[in-house]
């Protein structure tokens, strides 16, 4: 019997061995086939197949999630503002923003981090952009070159006289 576990966020296979610690086996007298500790979750994926998803209860997925902030305009201009200044905003400066702004620190932080996320990401695909226009350039340019090229065929890369026949 191979049954498969998710113990803490980790994924480890149970076959039957009763000596691993890690993974209790479940009772004989009890109707679950997983250990006490876990949650199961019957789901339909996109081809119409039920399966059966095996959680920690520790993940408390019942919970609601929190819902995310929404940031004014006037909110939004200061951050940027102050990201073109500094991109990262620490100690006092972060506590004067949030206090100007009405956030918490700890939304100020986060909106930088995800701020900074961005520029990262988005500097990426400006260089890749930058980099298919640099071989795209260079590629027009071979082709500029053979095209104005005279055609000499056939040219021998040594004159005839040098050969021996």
């Amino acid at each position: 019997m191979d049954q498969t576990y998710l113990n803490i966020g980790l994924i480890s296979s149970y076959h039957g061995d009763s000596s691993r610690e890690d993974v209790p086996s479940p009772s004989p007298d009890s109707k679950s086939k997983y250990p006490e500790y876990c949650k199961t979750m019957v789901v339909q994926d996109s081809n119409g197949v039920m399966k059966e998803l095996v959680f920690p209860k520790a993940l408390d997925l019942d919970r609601p999630k929190r819902a995310r902030t929404t940031f004014s305009p006037e909110q939004l201009y200061q951050l940027e503002r102050e990201f073109q200044r500094n991109q990262y905003l620490v100690g006092k400066e972060r506590t004067e923003l949030s206090k100007n702004l009405q956030l918490s620190e700890t939304q100020v932080k986060v909106w930088f981090q995800n701020r900074r996320t961005k520029y990262k990401r988005d500097r990426g695909r400006e260089a890749e952009v930058s980099d298919s226009k640099a071989e795209s350039l260079a590629a027009c340019n071979i082709l500029r070159i053979l095209q104005t090229r005279a055609p000499t065929y056939p040219s021998p890369l040594l004159p005839t006289y040098a050969y021996p026949y």
